[in-house]
């Protein structure tokens, strides 16, 4: 009893890869700030608020382990956090100081492809197109959560913790290229090529274009490296889940292209990124998920 009582206050592998690498990126932010004067240094204050909200996480988790509602959110909130992860990591893009790759990966398309698809699709946007293309891109996010919940429903606590910790590995991979490889993304490398037809969705996606995205997060693509391994454990958690998950992630995949926010080889930088966490979450858990209850 004593042993399964320290195992559910442990903190969960997903949580532990948040703790690390909002440490780690907001020490290279200060010493960014104190070198260059970085004006997002504000963010480091914040990266130390989440920091110890993470470090309290599993004793409040053992508050509510009698509520299954509660229980997933206070389980689930590494979902978030990636999403803070990813801001900070805008705020490191020119870290380096390295010049926009863009023009390297536009040369990459054509030697994949043949052609840029980024200036092919934009000869063909009509309004219906791309309404569905930003509904598929929009979907995304709460798709990450509403897949969250349904493999905490299925299939535990362990689960969602996989799923979780997965998704960890592929965006932590994203975003130390944001900083290795800096591309500003073809919709402010290339000039009038955003689609701008569309009604209710593609409204919501321009404000999400000036508040919720930056500059520079290009290669690889993270949204499509967490598509990839929401693909892989939409098909596990089984046939009520895969047939919504699949359909709109494969959308997906297209509306990055299509609304030109990524380039064609982002993508596919992406679903490697992707490919490769499955292999490597499963060797780094072999043992099973800690705290979860289950192996």
């Amino acid at each position: 009893m004593v042993g399964q009582k320290s195992s559910r206050v442990q903190l969960f592998p997903a949580e532990k890869l948040i703790i690390l690498s909002v440490s780690f990126f907001s020490c290279i932010l200060l010493g960014d700030y104190l070198l260059r004067g970085n004006r997002e240094v504000f963010l480091v204050p914040v990266s130390l608020a989440i920091i110890l909200i993470f470090f309290y996480l599993p004793q409040t988790r053992q508050k509510y382990r009698g509520n299954p509602v509660w229980l997933f959110f206070f389980s689930a909130l590494t979902l978030p956090g990636y999403a803070y992860l990813y801001k900070l990591a805008g705020a490191l893009v020119q870290f380096l100081r390295r010049p926009w790759q863009d023009e390297l990966l536009v040369r990459l398309d054509v030697a994949v492809f043949g052609f840029s698809p980024n200036l092919a699709l934009s000869g063909f946007q009509p309004a219906w197109l791309t309404e569905l293309m930003m509904f598929s891109y929009l979907a995304y996010l709460p798709l990450v959560a509403w897949l969250a919940y349904m493999l905490f429903r299925i299939r535990g606590q362990a689960g969602l913790q996989s799923y979780a910790f997965t998704l960890g590995l592929a965006y932590l991979a994203c975003f130390l290229f944001f900083i290795l490889v800096p591309a500003s993304s073809p919709r402010f490398y290339f000039e009038g090529i955003t689609p701008e037809g569309g009604f209710l969705f593609r409204r919501l996606m321009n404000l999400v274009e000036t508040s919720a995205q930056y500059r520079g997060g290009s290669f690889p693509s993270a949204h499509c490296a967490a598509g990839t391994v929401m693909l892989y454990f939409s098909i596990k958690a089984g046939k009520k889940v895969a047939p919504v998950v699949i359909p709109l992630i494969i959308l997906f995949f297209i509306s990055t292209v299509y609304g030109q926010y990524h380039y064609a080889v982002d993508v596919l930088a992406g679903i490697v990124v992707g490919l490769a966490a499955i292999p490597i979450s499963k060797m780094i858990l072999r043992d099973g998920v800690p705290g979860s209850g289950l192996n």
